[in-house]
């Protein structure tokens, strides 16, 4: 009866071990992976009018959706809708 209970020992020791090797690698996938709702700073800016209807003259939206991140790509850089404004073609405002 001793050589059973040894094997279901090491067996407990494995299960044990696996359990712990996956609530460990959930805490670390947790700490690492940024939440879901949070908005990325990119998508957070609101654009202007006028800017938004650059982008909606295309019929497509994945074309409408690129051009405005193209848009807030480059408010990125530049810091200044009116430069944006110049970038893409159109006139200043104020």
């Amino acid at each position: 009866m001793l050589p059973y209970s040894v094997h279901l020992l090491w067996a407990a020791v494995a299960m044990y071990t696996v359990w712990r090797f996956f609530t460990v690698v959930e805490e670390v996938v947790a700490r690492y992976t940024p939440p879901l709702s949070a908005p990325t700073p990119l998508e957070a800016v609101v654009v202007p009018e006028d800017l938004v209807a650059i982008a909606m003259i295309h019929s497509e939206v994945w074309a409408q959706e690129d051009t405005l991140k193209a848009i807030r790509e480059r408010y990125e850089q530049l810091q200044d809708w009116n430069r944006v404004r110049s970038a893409f073609g159109i006139g200043s405002i104020g």
